[in-house]
């Protein structure tokens, strides 16, 4: 759906296109057959091929891999296949409905010849004098984009503009999982949930009380605890027009999170609003080396830096501490006395948990007869030091002649990564409060020497968040490779050049300004999504900029010179340039605006094209034309330093 809603400001791209060229062919030379046909068939070359470079864009969205592949192929079939049926519909369904019409040239006074007159004295008095002066001055033009170009690269890095690569996905349903350190009892897991409930309930009474809410913002909450002495909650909340507006998922989230605070006894507590489309959590490290003890000082430390941080939540690292066990060694005088580790286990073993002394056949089943201390004895500490050790010889002689034992940690399990013990420590971020990009930095710039120095045999790697990142990242920039290849070799076909090719992509990266601004205008986060915007950015933002460059190529090849074809082309291309660009940034705005749950997934997608194509616009009319005649320029130069004979250039 979305892709539909996305593709009609497009689809009209090219048909505005040929309906401006054969309404200005029907202008001058009247409104017959063969003035739209002559109309459009002098724009037909150009249009067919910008059609061509936003369907390349799109193609290799097909072939992307990673969580946002099915929307990035969803949208780019549709997209794809509306494009090619629009070349049938604007070649040749187009023109014959223009001509089976009548257009009005009495100046009725109505609204459109209003809007016309208006637009066409706006291009005359405003439009080709400014863009006179900026040609004439094109150094002073290129340099002041370049600076606006470097000033958007700078919001982006300076946290202006946040961005989480991966976006977060909220949802009308909350879950939350509470999971307890190995050994805690049932009790204690059953009560965290009741208390859980109770605080969830509260945070409903208090916003249902600070916002004057007539009903509950709870449908259905249902809890449970599994045997891994974990706590789950699944909430289902009333739908969004149901309950106050600033009664968000995220709201009820944070302020149940709050309500429930520190956890005794918990090792993790999740409470979630929605889906992180990425996975993993926004910012993480992962730490490795062979020193366990050293790595949990390390991961201590570190998530006491991550807690320095306001808008840092659910703080945790991996590590399985379980409950204390018990280290036995052997004393030297034992070991002399030929008492292995093995052998003190063994007996430890068989007088705690027992040895097997017979088995006793009982119907179909068999039951086994264990032989150990009485329970009394087998409680305590102090009845591991008072009981004997049998020595090889049948002697026997007391624990403590025999062996020591220290109190430690233990783990239920140890993860390791190429063959290195690791501990990974992760943090989720309020994306409405902080950029996670932002706090990675910092960290490592500012806190992780600190950490390398402090504990030597650590080291560091990125977190399994910022490796799918990468991978995502560069499987991108791969695919925005071959659609700028392949958006080159179509565009070198109408033009007949391999340099002009090169002029209208100086678009492309200035469009990106108008994608980066309308996120930080509409206050969406830069993600994946906003990505997969702009690579359709890419083949639109062209279109108009091909349709111009072939209108001046055409002037020029007539003998006009290049400053004259330049203004003359600028002047008649104004107001299709215009239209199809307000006819996308329109069809796109309902999207841009919505504020359904749903929507907020495709939403940056349609911020990067919408505020993308608006931008371009203004690339078009002022730096393509000036660009073209800096080109045109140096082939003159070159030209005479070769001494070919010159050509008609650009006034100075």
């Amino acid at each position: 759906l979305f892709a539909f809603i996305l593709v009609l400001g497009i689809v009209v791209d090219d048909a505005i296109i040929i309906a401006e060229s054969a309404y200005a062919e029907t202008e001058r030379h009247g409104y017959t057959l063969a003035s739209i046909v002559e109309g459009a068939r002098r724009v037909a070359l150009p249009a067919t091929f910008g059609v061509l470079t936003t369907i390349m864009a799109f193609l290799p969205l097909l072939f992307q891999g990673g969580r946002t592949a099915p929307l990035a192929a969803a949208v780019s079939w549709v997209v794809i296949a509306c494009l090619a049926f629009s070349l049938l519909e604007s070649k040749l369904i187009l023109p014959s409905h223009l001509a089976m019409m009548r257009a009005s040239h009495g100046g009725d006074g109505g609204p459109a010849q209003w809007a016309g007159d208006k637009l066409k004295r706006f291009v005359e008095r405003v439009y080709v004098p400014f863009l006179a002066r900026a040609v004439d001055h094109r150094w002073t033009t290129l340099a002041a984009f370049l600076a606006v170009l470097v000033l958007m690269a700078g919001m982006v890095s300076g946290g202006w503009v946040r961005v989480a690569y991966f976006p977060e996905l909220e949802d009308d349903l909350l879950t939350a999982r509470v999971q307890l350190r190995d050994g805690a009892p049932e009790q204690l897991t059953t009560g965290i949930v009741r208390q859980m409930e109770a605080a969830l309930r509260k945070v409903d009474d208090d916003l249902r009380a600070e916002f004057d809410a007539d009903g509950s913002a709870i449908r259905h909450m249902s809890g449970w605890i599994s045997g891994d002495r974990s706590g789950h909650f699944t909430v289902t909340l009333t739908p969004a027009d149901e309950r106050p507006e600033e009664v968000t998922p995220k709201v009820i989230e944070q302020r149940w999170r709050e309500e429930m605070g520190e956890i005794a006894g918990a090792r993790q507590l999740v409470i979630s609003s929605g889906t992180q489309l990425g996975g993993g959590s926004h910012v993480g490290f992962r730490l490795s080396g062979q020193d366990y003890g050293q790595l949990e000082a390390a991961a201590d430390w570190l998530e006491t830096q991550f807690r320095s941080y306001d808008g840092l939540y659910e703080i945790q690292s991996s590590t399985t501490a379980g409950p204390e066990e018990i280290k036995l060694s052997i004393k030297p005088e034992a070991e002399a006395l030929g008492v292995t580790l093995a052998d003190l286990a063994g007996q430890v073993r068989q007088a705690f948990f027992g040895a097997e002394a017979q088995r006793i056949q009982r119907g179909n089943s068999e039951v086994r007869v264990m032989v150990r201390y009485p329970r009394g004895e087998r409680r305590l500490i102090g009845n591991l030091e008072h009981m004997w050790i049998r020595l090889p010889d049948g002697r026997e002689l007391p624990f403590s002649a025999v062996a020591d034992y220290a109190l430690q940690p233990g783990y239920t399990a140890i993860q390791r990564v190429a063959g290195r013990r690791t501990v990974e420590v992760t943090a989720n971020a309020d994306l409405t409060r902080v950029d996670p990009g932002t706090i990675v930095t910092d960290i490592r710039e500012n806190m992780l020497p600190q950490l390398l120095a402090r504990y030597p045999e650590v080291q560091l790697g990125d977190g399994r968040s910022a490796l799918d990142q990468v991978a995502s990242q560069n499987e991108m920039l791969q695919g925005f490779a071959v659609a700028l290849l392949g958006i080159y070799m179509l565009m070198a076909v109408p033009l007949k050049s391999y340099m002009q090719p090169f002029i209208i992509m100086t678009v492309i990266p200035f469009g990106l300004i108008g994608a980066v601004i309308g996120h930080l205008i509409v206050g969406v986060t830069m993600n994946a999504i906003s990505l997969l915007g702009f690579y359709a950015l890419t083949g639109v933002v062209v279109n108009d900029s091909l349709i111009l460059v072939h209108s001046i190529n055409r002037r020029v090849s007539e003998g006009a010179s290049v400053r004259e074809a330049v203004l003359e082309s600028g002047a008649r291309r104004f107001r299709p340039i215009l239209l199809t660009s307000l006819t996308t940034f329109f069809g796109l705005a309902p999207i841009v605006l919505e504020r359904s749950v749903h929507a907020q997934l495709v939403i940056p997608m349609a911020v990067s094209l919408a505020f993308g194509i608006l931008f371009a616009t203004f690339i078009t009319l002022l730096l393509v034309p000036c660009v073209y005649t800096m080109v045109e320029n140096l082939k003159g130069m070159l030209g005479r330093l070769r001494g070919a004979p010159p050509r008609p250039a650009a006034a100075a």
